[in-house]
């Protein structure tokens, strides 16, 4: 086999790198050929695209399509002609047997060929982070080898599609293999296989839970893509540590078990996606999660530290909108974030984020561990004005109270979906928060997923995210409810009327309650001023929020002149 490639190699004269002292064809020559079978391809695949289609119609019928990379990937959604049921169909155009030959060459020669950039190749490559330098650094190699390949060959290879075998390079080598389609899909929150010879079912946005069409039936394949998520991640997971908690280049968060170890199974593995860019406050608004108002409200009291806690199950939006409300913190101040895997991304510059560390150690002994607990102890070394802890579910609690009764705001979220409940795990162990310290916390939000009223989806109705109950927190079992979200009525609720955490920050400032309920309307103006022009995108947001602490005139005057427009 090595002398094949050998030989391979000698006939293509591919040296080391690329330097056969021959002149190399550059990257985007291949780009050109590409884009020529394209135009020649494009009827020839909608066509394949409609075969297929008409082969599932006679079990299912298509309700929704839309393209991840075209024309190469495309997805579908099916609905069961008998049961309703929805599947998530994979539709990736296929190498005929000639292309899966040379795809194998090129493969071979690749892994002879590839090697590390050189700092200086990584400087000239485009991209902020090092791994979207690595990244384009590796196709460009890619590109590299399978266009020098095309030349050499050119007299002895018709008939392929070179667009199709560099999709398939690069989507096995720089993407995600059998699941990249998943990964690149905006519209999913949650990616999940539950061991060999089971579907992958995701979370679709408009579908909710549906089984797709890939389904891994070796256990060798699905091992593979778990050591390659675990690389990507830059963790570590094995027979003797067969679990993986960690965070993807893209953001997302990926949890695995690896082979039978701890899962009857096989390997497992689940991966909660987080959107390119963080959503914003005004995002909120426009999704009607909460209300300017509300927002207002919140913006209020993240000026002046107020503590607060978001609460909600999994997959209701805790993090998105901690988020959002982190982002409404002035300017200048200091803030420390503290959590398991990196997710939060907030737009000052004055801050430190800490992630825990786990540990590796085979005798049970937590040696090089570096827990949330630990992080929030040293957190009060930073001398920050606000901690902010992406979920409290141990001992950190503690800490993260006893900070708050120095003078520290903070923020963070908790499983819970009542403040009651809520209230009940702060108390009991193993956060054993003393009840007297509760009010520390000078408001709490819940918020769910709830289904709405849809006429245009097939099921009668939508998935939405909705902060369903606002609450300030007045003593140990005092609890005051400034905001809901009414079912009957499908619209929010207000009651800044009963607000003690306002008349609190009256006295602070010397203002008046009517002062503070006219701030809070001149806040929720400007925000829906934001939500009218379509000012959303979370760079655009969080400059008008930093001008509105220094210049809050010029903002307002202007937010009213253009929504007289």
């Amino acid at each position: 086999m090595l002398d094949a490639i050998k030989r391979l190699r000698e006939k293509l004269s591919l040296g080391r790198g690329g330097n056969s002292g021959k002149p190399v064809v550059e990257a985007a020559s291949i780009d050109e050929v590409v884009k020529m079978e394209l135009r020649e391809m494009r009827s020839a695949l909608e066509t394949s695209i409609e075969a297929k289609l008409l082969r599932l119609s006679v079990t299912y019928k298509p309700v929704k399509t839309y393209s991840i990379e075209d024309p190469w990937a495309r997805v579908i959604i099916l609905r069961h002609k008998d049961t309703g049921e929805y599947l998530y169909y994979v539709n990736e155009v296929e190498l005929n047997r000639d292309e899966k030959i040379i795809y194998n060459r090129i493969m071979d020669i690749l892994t002879w060929e590839l090697r590390h950039p050189t700092e200086e190749e990584l400087r000239r490559m485009p991209g902020v982070s090092l791994a979207e330098k690595e990244k384009e650094f590796l196709v460009r190699q890619i590109k590299r080898i399978v266009n020098i390949y095309r030349i050499k060959m050119a007299s002895e290879i018709e008939g392929v599609s070179w667009g199709k075998i560099l999709y398939y390079m690069i989507r096995n080598n720089v993407g995600y293999g059998d699941i990249d389609v998943l990964i690149k899909d905006e519209y999913l929150e949650d990616i999940s296989c539950d061991g060999v010879g089971r579907p992958i079912y995701v979370w679709h946005q408009e579908y909710e839970s549906i089984p797709t069409n890939i389904i891994f039936n070796d256990e060798r394949e699905l091992d593979h893509i778990i050591l390659m998520l675990a690389h990507k991640s830059g963790k570590h997971i094995s027979v003797a540590f067969p679990i993986l908690d960690a965070t993807l280049p893209e953001g997302h968060r990926v949890a695995a078990t690896f082979r039978k170890e701890i899962s009857t199974k096989g390997s497992t593995f689940t991966i909660r996606k987080f959107k390119n860019r963080p959503l914003s406050i005004v995002d909120l608004i426009l999704g009607g999660t909460l209300t300017p108002q509300i927002a207002a409200y919140l913006w209020i009291l993240a000026e002046y530290r107020m503590p607060g806690m978001i609460m909600g199950v999994t997959g209701s939006g805790k993090t998105t909108t901690l988020n959002a409300i982190a982002t409404l913190l002035r300017p200048n101040i200091k803030i420390v974030t503290i959590e398991d895997t990196p997710e939060l991304r907030i737009p000052h510059e004055n801050w430190v984020q800490l992630v825990s560390r786990p540990s590796y150690s085979v005798t049970g002994e937590s040696i090089g561990e570096i827990t949330l607990y630990d992080l929030v102890r040293v957190s009060l070394r930073y001398r920050p004005d606000v901690i902010i802890v992406g979920e409290v579910r141990g001992e950190e609690a503690y800490v993260l109270f006893q900070a708050l009764a120095t003078g520290h705001g903070g923020l963070t979220t908790i499983h819970s979906e009542t403040i009651e409940a809520m209230i009940k795990r702060l108390t009991s162990p193993p956060m054993n928060i003393p009840l007297g310290y509760i009010p520390l916390l000078k408001f709490a939000l819940a918020v769910k997923r709830i289904r709405m009223p849809d006429p245009t989806s097939k099921s009668g109705y939508s998935i939405a995210r909705r902060v369903t109950d606002v609450w300030e927190i007045a003593g140990e079992h005092d609890y005051i409810q400034v905001a809901r979200w009414n079912p009957f009525t499908k619209e929010h609720e207000h009651r800044f009327e009963n607000s003690v955490v306002l008349d609190e920050i009256s006295q602070l400032t010397g203002f008046t309650r009517e002062e503070v309920m006219d701030e809070l309307e001149r806040r929720a103006t400007v925000l829906t001023w934001m939500a009218k022009t379509g000012i959303k995108e979370f760079r655009n947001v969080a400059p008008l929020i930093f001008k509105y602490y220094y210049d809050p005139s010029s903002v307002y005057n202007r937010a009213i002149r253009e929504l007289k427009m």
